[in-house]
């Protein structure tokens, strides 16, 4: 899919009116990360990153009180528990000198587990409508396996039904309507499927 021609609307708003949109809603992104690294910096500062291991179990930060310190930090602040927590995660990740100017904290929450993560957020793929090398939250969930919002390939797509069709009656409906699709059930009755052994059973 190519660029949006400059004529044309986005939605309702002409597209010179998107783009005063987005440039405006960037800076919004940008000062909303800079608050997040603040506080991820600020719990860092009041409860350090203890180190897991040996005696000590997985959840062993809350033995020491730092759930608790947290916990008052984030209700004196007035931002919730779970947000100071994952703030100070991912600010623990992402030293000053690694954070990249115009890539949201998501982006950088969803990268913080890359052993190459400081080289590979100053790489972003191209995305796919103009062409431009940028972050979406999508393209670092694919680089860290994650599922994605918006699947493009046939894998993500089908990953995405399954999603779906967790529930037994939802995935019998689904089967359903596909098989009575003539040309979904010609190539499923064509393709090779591993048959688990049901086959000799």
């Amino acid at each position: 899919m190519g660029a949006i021609p400059t004529s044309t609307k986005v939605g309702s708003v002409s597209r010179a009116r998107y783009e005063e949109i987005i440039a405006g809603d960037r800076e919004l992104v940008e000062v909303d990360t800079k608050i997040q690294f603040v506080i991820g910096d600020h719990a860092l500062e009041i409860e350090p990153m203890r180190p897991h291991g040996g005696s000590l179990p997985a959840g062993g930060e809350d033995l020491f009180g730092v759930r608790e310190t947290l916990e008052m930090y984030a209700e004196d602040v007035g931002v919730p528990y779970n947000q100071v927590r994952l703030n100070r995660q991912t600010a623990s990740r992402w030293p000053a000198e690694y954070r990249v100017q115009g890539v949201s904290f998501e982006i950088h929450r969803i990268l913080e587990k890359l052993d190459d993560r400081f080289e590979r957020i100053t790489n972003p793929p191209r995305h796919p409508r103009d062409g431009a090398a940028r972050w979406t939250q999508d393209a670092a969930k694919r680089q860290v396996g994650w599922r994605v919002d918006s699947p493009r390939s046939v894998q993500e797509k089908v990953e995405a039904i399954h999603d779906l069709a967790v529930d037994e009656q939802v995935a019998a409906r689904v089967a359903t309507d596909f098989l009575r699709r003539p040309g979904v059930a010609f190539r499923a009755a064509g393709d090779d499927y591993p048959d688990y052994g049901l086959a000799a059973a």
